[in-house]
């Protein structure tokens, strides 16, 4: 019996860990062969009318968003690199700028994910992404959102499984232009 919870066990951990690569779409090389520079800047998105909470919930998600995206990136293919402010992005052959802007973002509430279910206390989340190349052209945008019943982290990762895929589709030549 207890062999039996071990090997269904395992076999969830795996699906699990094959079922979050698969979503990931390979990153192009460039004409050197050399790893693609991506330069990532997240904008939380702050505004003057915001209050402490509104402030501190965006930092968060920025940082976290921040972290997560250069991960995917990085296991995608890229060589990412964080910048603080869009005016620290270096232009260079192999290089692009990555903008991520959070427009929207609703934390929801916790007790009623916990309690309620049903999708009830969800969180949500809306992105601003553009691409620029060396020219500081842009080259790509689009707008995401997600929401889920789950927590704030799982919405990041979404979001940020998508804009890597959407640039990798850009770099690649199969986006829809």
């Amino acid at each position: 019996m207890r062999k039996r919870f071990t090997v269904m066990g395992l076999v969830v951990l795996l699906a699990a860990a094959m079922g979050g690569c698969a979503s990931l779409s390979p990153a192009p090389k460039s004409a050197s062969g050399k790893a693609i520079i991506i330069y990532v800047h997240v904008d939380r998105g702050i505004e003057n009318s915001f209050n402490d909470y509104q402030i501190r919930n965006r930092h968060q998600t920025g940082e976290y968003m921040e972290k997560d995206l250069s991960n995917m990136l990085r296991k995608a293919g890229y060589a990412p690199r964080i910048i603080g402010k869009r005016s620290d992005y270096k232009p260079a052959p192999d290089t692009y700028l990555l903008t991520v802007k959070i427009t929207n973002y609703n934390p929801g509430a916790k007790a009623a994910r916990m309690f309620v279910g049903y999708g009830a206390g969800a969180v949500t989340m809306q992105t601003h992404y553009e691409l620029y190349n060396k020219d500081q052209k842009s080259i790509l945008d689009g707008d995401l959102g997600h929401g889920s019943s789950k927590d704030w982290a799982y919405v990041v990762k979404k979001i940020d499984r998508d804009t890597a895929n959407a640039v990798t589709a850009k770099l690649s030549g199969n986006a829809a232009e």
